[in-house]
């Protein structure tokens, strides 16, 4: 008799055991967990990935055709300058004939 009951308080402790374990399992996989970070194809992550690849590529050519690269888009810059100043110079004259 007192091994039957010794076994019965043993199946009934295991099951308590269990039935205990499985509730701090659900209590971990019900915590809310903050959303990772996504990425998300804007036009600021479309640039910011263009320029990042724009420096890798400027890191990996030779210096000497990133500084000559450089040197003619200075100079095209300066000659898209003078062009839309010769523009505006001329729209202020047409401007001012018209006025008068």
């Amino acid at each position: 008799m007192k091994n039957i009951l010794i076994i019965i308080f043993i199946i009934l402790g295991l099951f308590f055991f269990m039935i205990g374990s499985e509730e701090t399992q659900e209590n971990h996989t019900n915590t809310i967990e903050k959303p990772k970070k996504t990425y998300l194809d804007t036009p600021a992550n479309t640039y910011k990935r263009r320029i990042e690849a724009q420096n890798i590529a400027n890191t990996i050519q030779h210096p000497a055709s990133y500084l000559n690269s450089r040197v003619v888009t200075r100079e095209s810059a300066k000659k898209s300058v003078k062009e839309s100043n010769k523009r505006m110079e001329e729209q202020n004259k047409a401007i001012e004939a018209f006025m008068k």
